[in-house]
């Protein structure tokens, strides 16, 4: 009765998980005309399987099904299934220290504790009442204050336990001093208890819980491939021991308008060469189309260099120092006209949008799926 459960369990987390992540993968994939053939497909998916003990959603994420794709079964087994990552592999680098991550006020405070530069916390709102950047309660008064004389060129209100780039509203300064979204809605503390979009966040966050953050002021190296949002590295470090080390990492950017780089959001993504600061050949979206050139600025990606790379690079590799209790991190670093900035950490950081870039990493992590499944009845190991 234990084992069924356990495998009820699991097959229920797994179709969660497919709703919310692989839906236009398998949609791709069903649409694709130029597929292997259908046993071809079949023995793969089976092979892949039988390899991770669990549904191997990677062979459409990362198009394993595509004929022009030349990778033997031994070569499709280092690309890590995504679930895989998020319930097995980071649960053990995390332990109990996920809330950090996962809550943005956490990881503010976090961050001031160890003095890690950050975009500065106006407010944050929380069960209809304001809180200033102490935590202290304020007045909607003091909230109107802390709006008007704010500096900042954008405010940004973001859902206290938001993922993915939702629940992020973007709000610029107006020629008369006001901050207004891209509708010209005003932004003050109504917003909160009248705004419609507020009521449509699922989650955590469906009472509304939220911070506010004054905006950052992007590096030109930066702007250069796109100007209208804060363009960030995704740095994956791993610490052990003390001693902290760049595994990979991505520049995501922008496009089509939008004031947030999330590839869930539209934006886009590409390899960075962790040594040198070249960008990759070319940048990929999230439904894997690619891309050379910018399609808004017409940056051109291939052979691109990021000269200030390497202090983003030894940025990395101090923060990650002090959050060394979470063995695997991902950092969205923000670039800025003073120097790199954290904007958020991630516990799950996005390894199928590495993937994309890097290939299969299964060797690299060291990972072998034996040494997480007990095979004989298909529960978790060390957890």
């Amino acid at each position: 009765m234990y084992h069924y459960w356990k495998r009820l369990s699991e097959r229920q987390a797994r179709t969660k998980f497919t709703r919310n992540f692989f839906n236009k993968d398998i949609e791709r994939f069903n649409t694709c005309t130029d597929k292997k053939p259908a046993q071809q497909v079949k023995q793969e998916m089976k092979a892949l399987q039988q390899y991770w003990n669990c549904y191997p959603f990677q062979y459409y994420r990362h198009d394993l099904y595509r004929s022009d794709c030349l990778l033997t079964v031994e070569e499709m087994k280092k690309y890590v299934p995504l679930f895989f990552f998020n319930h097995l592999f980071f649960p053990l680098s995390y332990k109990d220290y996920d809330v950090l991550c996962e809550d943005k006020l956490l990881t503010a405070a976090m961050l001031k504790a160890y003095d890690v530069p950050q975009p500065k916390l106006l407010f944050c709102y929380d069960h209809h009442t304001f809180y200033d950047a102490e935590n202290n309660p304020i007045t909607t008064e003091a909230v109107a204050d802390l709006i008007r004389h704010s500096k900042a060129g954008k405010l940004f209100a973001k859902a206290r336990f938001g993922s993915e780039g939702k629940g992020i509203f973007v709000f610029s300064k107006a020629h008369d001093g006001r901050y207004t979204d891209v509708d010209g809605i005003a932004f003050s503390n109504r917003f909160f208890k009248e705004d419609s979009r507020i009521k449509s966040i699922e989650g955590r966050d469906i009472s509304g819980f939220f911070i506010v953050q004054e905006g950052l002021v992007q590096h030109d190296a930066m702007n250069r491939i796109y100007p209208h949002a804060i363009n960030t590295f995704r740095v994956i470090t791993e610490c052990t021991n003390g001693y902290s080390k760049v595994l990979y990492a991505l520049t995501r950017f922008g496009q089509g308008g939008s004031q947030v780089d999330n590839a869930s959001s539209g934006g886009m993504y590409i390899k960075l060469d962790p040594e040198s600061g070249i960008l990759g050949d070319f940048a990929y979206t999230t439904n894997r189309s690619t891309y050379k050139v910018h399609p808004d600025t017409g940056f051109v990606f291939k052979d691109a260099q990021i000269s200030e790379w390497q202090q983003v690079k030894t940025f990395a590799l101090q923060v990650a120092k002090k959050f060394r209790e979470i063995r695997y991190l991902g950092w969205d670093i923000a670039l800025t006209t003073d120097g790199p900035s954290v904007i958020e950490v991630n516990h799950h950081p996005d390894f199928h949008l590495i993937q994309d870039c890097y290939g299969g990493v299964r060797d690299d992590l060291k990972i072998l799926p034996k040494d997480w499944w007990y095979k004989s009845n298909y529960t978790i190991k060390n957890l």
